[in-house]
């Protein structure tokens, strides 16, 4: 017996910017929204951004399709403000986030 899978693509089409704030260690924040096509169906995600720029170096760490409610990406990010979370723990915060909202 044999099956074939059928995998569905998600190409986002448009990013822009919704939010942006700077936090008190110099690191910037920001929540996008971005349209996505899904399975032929476009639909809007937010996602967050942690830019921090340390010399010539840039350090960026994002999460695309953080979530599909403008409310609690945005919450996310002031989470995120709040605590001077630096962009290589985004990742942890976010779990830690969705953890207590759940």
């Amino acid at each position: 017996m044999m099956t074939t899978m059928k995998r569905i693509k998600k190409i986002t089409c448009e990013k822009t910017g919704y939010l942006e704030m700077v936090g008190a260690n110099r690191v910037t924040y920001r929540v996008t929204s971005s349209k996505k096509i899904y399975g032929g169906e476009p639909s809007v995600t937010y996602g967050v951004e942690a830019e921090t720029k340390i010399g010539p170096v840039r350090f960026c760490e994002k999460i695309d399709d953080f979530s599909d409610d403008v409310d609690q990406a945005v919450g996310f990010a002031e989470m995120l403000c709040k605590n001077n979370i630096k962009p290589a723990l985004i990742y942890n915060a976010a779990l830690c986030y969705l953890r207590q909202t759940i």
